[in-house]
């Protein structure tokens, strides 16, 4: 029977091969980056200004009010989706919460990227009841940045333009202990009729000489959004958005948006629990070398452990042989004796 102390040196000479042999495939088994988890929950951005300017756009009459306003995103992830794309189903709402009345709505639906965050496939936009859904190119990143977010510029999605515009990293910071990085967008007043057509784009409106000018939606806004540096998703928002009527001359005929507002404290602290699980490729290949490294240490140890208890057992053998040897030869003689 072995030694109890070479069974526990081959137990551990087995630890550390299986450690090192799981660091080593731990790549091929593991998800080794921050890309979108397809479980993701409390995916809801709610931006409120408690003093907003706002107006209907279908109404070149009616007087702008001041009253909190709140612009809700809420992102769903649906089928299909595989290791590397999601379907995602975006809804936008502008509102006055106190009652819920709608100012706004609208969907977008399309296929992203689970690692770069944007899209594979042009966007099904939904804005009026009773209408077909309109295909939009979807350009930049939008809610989701790419995983393991770097320190430079990404073009980020703006749905009233329905374009993409730079935003510049600005400094990083950590919230509830997870890496984010702030970014600011800017987007200098811009005439909406010249992106897309749409019923509200243009309106006439009466001059003093008592006929009527064409007047068109500007629109301008500036973001600073707080972004999850191992997964890319968006966790936090300030947004100031300036939406109004012009003519060509730049006269403003009408405010229809004057917004400056901020996510709650407990939404990002919700939306960061989300992702909390995630973690990213070098945190993977931390631990992945700190398994091989610990494996072969535990070998090293076992073999180790077995070789000196080889060695001892055989030393101990030693001092006795003689002792057979003479009483074999005594053996011997009496027998010849």
């Amino acid at each position: 029977m072995l030694p109890k102390s070479r069974i526990i040196s081959a137990l551990l000479v087995g630890l550390g091969l299986a450690l090192m042999v799981a660091g080593l495939i731990a790549p091929m088994v593991l998800t080794t980056d921050g890309r979108l988890p397809l479980d993701l929950e409390d995916t809801t951005w709610t931006i409120t200004d408690e003093n907003a300017t706002s107006a209907p756009k279908y109404d070149a009459q009616a007087r702008p009010r001041q009253a909190p306003v709140s612009h809700q995103l809420h992102l769903q992830i649906q089928d299909p989706a595989n290791e590397d794309t999601a379907t995602v189903r975006v809804g936008s709402s502008w509102l006055y919460p106190v009652n819920e009345q709608l100012l706004s709505a609208q969907t977008w639906s399309y296929v992203m990227d689970r690692v770069s965050g944007l899209a594979e496939s042009p966007a099904a936009l939904t804005h009026t009841i009773g209408t077909p859904p309109a295909e939009v190119p979807l350009e930049g990143n939008w809610l989701k940045f790419p995983a393991d977010v770097e320190q430079t510029t990404y073009d980020v999605f703006d749905e009233t333009l329905r374009r993409a515009y730079p935003a510049v990293f600005v400094d990083q910071s950590e919230i509830d202990g997870r890496e984010v990085y702030h970014f600011r967008q800017e987007i200098a007043p811009t005439n909406v009729a010249t992106s897309y057509a749409d019923m509200f784009n243009t309106r006439v409106t009466p001059t003093a000489e008592g006929g009527t000018e064409q007047s068109y939606l500007h629109h301008a806004a500036t973001r600073e959004l707080w972004v999850d540096q191992i997964t890319g998703l968006v966790v936090d928002v300030d947004l100031r958005v300036e939406d109004y009527y012009a003519t060509t001359s730049g006269q403003r005929t009408g405010d229809v948006l004057l917004f400056d507002g901020s996510m709650s404290d407990e939404q990002t602290s919700q939306l960061i629990d989300a992702v909390s699980g995630v973690r990213g490729e070098s945190t993977t290949q931390m631990w992945r070398w700190a398994a091989i490294i610990l494996g072969a240490l535990i070998a090293l140890a076992g073999a180790a452990g077995a070789f000196l208890s080889g060695r001892r057992g055989r030393e101990e053998k030693l001092p006795g042989e003689p002792e057979t040897v003479v009483a074999s030869r005594s053996s011997r003689r009496a027998t010849r004796g």
